[in-house]
């Protein structure tokens, strides 16, 4: 069972050699080692983590990807402290695997940010407490200092754009901490004032797969699943055969699921 954006499965093994090819025999490159589409793969005992036979290989598929990268962002990356406030640019997979994350280690607000109306209210199940409809050309940044006075302690970018990036930068308060989750293309980029990072103490941080070891943090995430505290089963918006894959990645980009599971 693979997550979509997921498809775990070692492509170039330890030892080096390649394992996908294309139909030429060439060596084929896949984006960070990651992509199948198979019934079967081969992988490195290196990369396989146990889990508990009682959780449904197809909510930890989850944790492989989205679920990780976004509760590591708050965990492991800004080690969000109880009680404070949080902004997340973009309410998709990883978005609301940040909101929930946020919500477990005791944010007080937690601000949803998107352009669509039915992520916002997708969020709100998973922990918001406020949403932040934005609109074209409006300053997002601005907004969210007119809700919480000062701007939040904490601000996720999840979608993986360079001017978002730079609006949550500019949200933060002073001391404040903003953090890129989301991948922007190669040829993105983005722009903030040094002098602002200087007189306002701001931090701006990167965030690679949460941060996480994944032999430490999978049995973490999935005993906050068995426990009830962490959101696996609603995540799943719909399962889809491998026959439907092509349906699943246009659902993926028009951003109709939470997450879509493909189910061999």
């Amino acid at each position: 069972m693979l997550c979509l954006e997921q498809h775990k499965a070692l492509t170039t093994p330890l030892e080096g050699t390649p394992r996908t090819r294309d139909k030429a025999g060439q060596p084929l490159g896949i984006f960070s080692g990651c992509g199948v589409m198979a019934e079967y793969a081969t992988m490195s005992v290196e990369n396989v983590v146990k889990i508990d036979p009682k959780i449904p290989l197809d909510r930890a598929a989850l944790v492989g990807c989205a679920v990780t990268t976004g509760v590591g962002a708050v965990f492991n990356t800004a080690r969000v402290e109880p009680g404070s406030s949080v902004a997340v640019f973009g309410c998709g997979g990883v978005g609301l695997n940040v909101i929930q994350g946020a919500a477990i280690a005791g944010a007080e607000r937690i601000i949803a940010i998107d352009t669509l109306q039915s992520k916002l209210d997708l969020a709100k199940q998973f922990g918001a407490t406020e949403t932040l409809l934005a609109k074209p050309g409006e300053d997002v940044a601005k907004a969210l200092k007119k809700m919480t006075g000062i701007g939040p302690d904490y601000a996720f970018e999840c979608v993986g754009v360079g001017a978002l990036a730079e609006s949550a930068y500019r949200a933060i308060r002073r001391g404040g901490r903003a953090v890129v989750v989301g991948v922007a293309r190669p040829t993105d980029a983005t722009s903030f004032k040094p002098m602002s990072m200087v007189f306002e103490e701001k931090t701006l941080q990167g965030s690679y797969f949460g941060s996480c070891v994944p032999r430490i943090d999978f049995p973490k995430m999935l005993q906050l699943y068995m426990a009830g505290r962490l959101k696996l089963d609603e995540l799943i918006t719909r399962r889809y055969a491998i026959a439907e894959a092509a349906q699943a990645f246009a659902d993926l980009e028009s951003g109709k699921n939470a997450r879509g599971v493909i189910v061999f």
